[in-house]
């Protein structure tokens, strides 16, 4: 059952990671005295709000946490953690579009976490004023996107996953995102991932001023994204052969 979480105000938000970037260490609570509910809906309790912490902090336990961890361990802890608190927080869409339930975890329920993994210098990563780039609200949409599909997202890096999902028009549909990244990730290893995802996302955006994805079906959009999948690496290998077009009909 869903059930609301608490937010709190972008002006608080703001006070509070102003004391993180002057140094100031956060203690990790289940409530702030400034938060706010949405007017209708059961509320999450404060035990609820700490069984999830602590389930979180055993996680990034295995992964190095509290020392300074690697890139590649911190990423590791991400791939876990966002199916976690895609279980943890069963927000409805509406909900999870709620930037202050998002601030409320980086910088009240999670503020130790979220320093671990980011450190303190990007504001982005804690105040949500970008939902796709926040420590915690980015996980919670990859585990949207990729539910059912564990093992896809774990083969995606970050810049892969920011190509995908930083750009509206492809991450807000989540089955075009779980398309393109199986084309992508089908690509043979002896071409460079990061220019494949970057020349077919800027293919996949100009398809999208003139179709209308939601009009394909599942097969049509995997046929589309591994038709421009095909033609990046024509682009990036000429010897594959030339770049032709793509009908949704086949």
């Amino acid at each position: 059952m869903t059930v609301l979480w608490p937010y709190i105000p972008e002006a608080v938000a703001v006070a509070l990671y102003a004391e993180v970037a002057d140094g100031k260490q956060m203690v990790p609570a289940s409530a702030h005295e400034s938060q706010l509910w949405a007017p209708v809906g059961a509320r999450i309790s404060t035990r609820q709000v700490t069984d999830l912490v602590t389930t979180m902090v055993g996680v990034a336990e295995r992964f190095g946490f509290p020392t300074p961890a690697p890139a590649e361990r911190r990423i590791a802890f991400d791939r876990e953690a966002a199916f976690l608190i895609r279980a943890g927080m069963d927000l409805t869409w509406s909900e999870a579009g709620n930037r202050g339930i998002w601030s409320f975890m980086s910088l009240v329920a999670l503020p130790h976490l979220t320093e671990w993994r980011f450190g303190t210098d990007n504001n982005e990563r804690w105040i949500a004023t970008d939902l796709t780039r926040h420590t915690w609200a980015r996980l919670w949409w990859q585990a949207v996107v990729f539910e059912g599909r564990e093992s896809l997202l774990a083969a995606l890096s970050e810049s892969d996953l920011n190509q995908l999902l930083e750009r509206r028009s492809i991450g807000g549909d989540r089955r075009l995102v779980a398309a393109m990244a199986s084309a992508i990730i089908d690509v043979p290893a002896d071409l460079s991932r990061r220019l494949l995802i970057r020349d077919v996302s800027r293919r996949l955006r100009r398809y999208l001023a003139f179709v209308d994805v939601k009009a394909l079906d599942d097969s049509q959009v995997d046929m589309l994204c591994r038709k421009l999948c095909t033609d990046s690496v024509r682009l990036l290998r000429p010897e594959d052969g030339p770049v032709v077009g793509f009908s949704p009909s086949g």
